[in-house]
């Protein structure tokens, strides 16, 4: 297909796709459309500059649009990578909408829940500093983490460290059934992440009538207002909110009412009706 030619437009997503997209322009003369889902900023720290980070910048420098799933992303891009900030487009991720329903669980504390990679972006470290203070002050609650990664051993260890064992479980990786049983049960969602492009898990938490506690530093910041929102080291803060949401059911309701408002305009439908308009852009052009 590549080699005949009979195509508009040519659409890679991130670093593993980016040589592939940057060739095929070069063969075929046709535009070419960078979708970045996260950066190497974003995944080892914002003075990264290894062999991922260039091959990201020179592939925004030959493309002719880059889509962001974030003004956040947006905004990493031309601070970091140099990129023109005019060819740089924003189109929010969505979500499939879905019925779901609430379920109840045999324990008798209520559920703190994180979802996704422990590494240093999604900031364990954060997560157990805001634990510990929720904890002083409402000891009833376990703090959930589902998911894997290089921070996994370091966060079991440091939660045992500060004599926090009992007040966490770590699931592992989850299925996504299991993903769904898990937010059901979930009386608020936490995402603590030092640089997060989006964080679909917000959504999916508030498909489960699920409030979140988030850090500024997302995607998902800008479009879910709903949410209750700190700079990511500011575990004061978080912990603050989350005891709120803990003891309140009053604010509790209002956020989800919120945040239920707000799924309706992020669905995939919408995301894909943006991203046409950029595909006519450019084959008019």
């Amino acid at each position: 297909m590549a080699r005949d030619g009979k195509f508009d437009v040519i659409h890679a997503h991130d670093w593993i796709t980016f040589p592939g997209g940057v060739r095929i322009k070069a063969d075929s003369g046709k535009p070419l459309i960078l979708h970045v889902h996260s950066l190497e900023t974003d995944r080892s720290g914002s003075d990264c500059r290894n062999r991922i980070y260039e091959l990201e910048k020179e592939a925004m420098i030959a493309a002719d649009r880059v889509i962001a799933v974030s003004q956040y992303t947006k905004d990493q891009i031309v601070l970091h990578y140099q990129i023109n900030p005019i060819k740089i487009s924003v189109v929010h991720n969505g979500i499939d909408p879905q019925e779901t329903k609430r379920t109840t669980h045999k324990l008798k504390d209520k559920l703190v829940v994180f979802l996704g990679r422990l590494t240093h972006q999604k900031g364990p470290d954060f997560l157990i500093e805001t634990a510990e203070k929720v904890v002083r002050v409402y000891p009833r609650v376990k703090f959930v983490v589902a998911g894997t990664g290089d921070q996994f051993a370091h966060a079991l260890q440091s939660s045992a460290y500060k004599k926090l064992g009992s007040k966490f479980i770590f699931t592992g990786f989850l299925s996504k059934a299991k993903v769904n049983q898990l937010l059901s049960m979930a009386d608020v969602y936490f995402l603590p992440s030092v640089s997060e492009p989006f964080g679909l898990s917000v959504l999916e938490a508030a498909q489960f009538n699920v409030p979140s506690v988030i850090s500024r530093q997302s995607g998902a910041a800008e479009v879910m207002k709903g949410t209750l929102q700190a700079d990511f080291w500011d575990t004061d803060k978080y912990a603050n909110y989350i005891h709120a949401l803990l003891k309140y059911g009053v604010l509790k309701k209002e956020l989800v009412a919120k945040t239920q408002g707000e799924l309706g305009l992020l669905t995939w439908k919408n995301a894909a009706e943006k991203i046409l308009e950029i595909y006519d852009k450019l084959r008019v052009n």
